[in-house]
């Protein structure tokens, strides 16, 4: 993972040195994903089984919080390469409360992107621009889980933390308006992850399905991303 971020950082600063500074700019990312996490839902459900009594999930995993930022040369007057940075974060929640105390799990995950970029505009204007874009990514997932209880003035609890790396992929659709040299925009896209099974961060020790302790649970953060974009040129 080291290795291919240092070559993608290489490669950005190469891109920057090497060209002037019309052809080069920062387009910005910020909108919302939805994520399958299928064995995090699974494990979610698993853990609530094992309250002595009767809790609930008050959340499992929901459309939240998606960024990126890339850095892309124009080939040409349709084609943008380039590379950059993306961040999605989601998690689940379980809880129980009385009288006599509580029962609280929080599972919070968190994804790392770090890859190239492709854009293709297929029709534009003065200011109005639609274009196709893709991008081939590492993903880095973290996983933290926190359970706790609180009984008559008596608590205790564990916290985990596991990582998992696996290869993903984006394809999205653009609509932008350019005023002035700054484009807004609105980006609609797919994102598929190839999953990583997760291992303790200290040890390495697997996430195991707790009832088939031959499968390794995964992280997937395979959903549709909508978010608002903002491009700059490197000058002005």
């Amino acid at each position: 993972m080291r290795k291919y971020i240092l070559f993608s950082g290489l490669l950005l600063l190469l891109m920057v040195q090497h060209s002037p500074g019309q052809d080069i700019g920062f387009k910005f990312y910020f909108g919302a994903a939805s994520v399958r996490m299928d064995d995090m839902k699974y494990l979610q459900e698993h853990i609530l089984s094992t309250y002595p009594v009767e809790g609930k999930i008050t959340s499992s995993f929901p459309p939240f919080t998606s960024l990126s930022l890339i850095v892309f040369k124009q080939f040409y007057e349709q084609i943008r390469i380039g590379g950059g940075y993306s961040f999605s974060t989601t998690g689940g929640k379980s809880s129980y409360t009385d009288y006599s105390g509580s029962l609280f799990t929080e599972m919070s995950a968190t994804s790392h992107r770090l890859g190239a970029y492709l854009s293709y505009s297929l029709w534009g204007g003065e200011h109005l621009d639609l274009a196709l874009y893709g991008k081939a990514e590492a993903c880095l997932s973290d996983l933290s889980i926190q359970s706790s209880y609180n009984l008559q003035n008596f608590s205790n609890g564990i916290f985990k933390q596991y990582r998992a790396l696996s290869p993903a992929g984006t394809v999205g659709a653009e609509i932008s308006y350019t005023l002035k040299k700054i484009s807004i925009g609105l980006s609609a896209s797919y994102l598929v992850d190839l999953t990583g099974e997760l291992k303790e961060k200290d040890g390495g020790t697997s996430l195991l399905d707790p009832n088939d302790t031959e499968r390794t649970l995964s992280s997937d953060w395979t959903g549709w991303q909508l978010q608002l974009s903002a491009q700059v040129p490197l000058r002005f």
